[in-house]
């Protein structure tokens, strides 16, 4: 299920081209995984930042799994930066 995706958009009233719409899309994604990622980097262990840094070629899937598995709070982490994105898209809206 897509997070950020044209029904979001249509619900706060928003008319946007579908390349604007691609675009902060893609911003949206990559700002959301960046973060995730910084988030997750300070809850790992050194020796679990190492196992991580040797999962770049496992699936996604994987590695869903090994985080799950390693970092207790990691749905958490990954809500919380959702809420705090979608907040300042629509601060930035008005």
């Amino acid at each position: 299920m897509a997070i950020f995706d044209r029904t979001l958009i249509n619900e706060l009233g928003i008319e946007m081209s579908d390349q604007d719409f691609a675009l902060l899309s893609e911003h949206f994604d990559t700002t959301l995984r960046t973060r995730v990622t910084q988030e997750l980097v300070a809850e790992l262990s050194p020796e679990q930042a190492e196992q991580l840094s040797q999962m770049q070629n496992v699936s996604d899937d994987q590695l869903l799994q090994w985080l799950q598995a390693n970092v207790h709070n990691f749905r958490d982490i990954v809500s919380d930066e959702i809420d705090i994105l979608l907040g300042e898209l629509a601060d930035n809206l008005e």
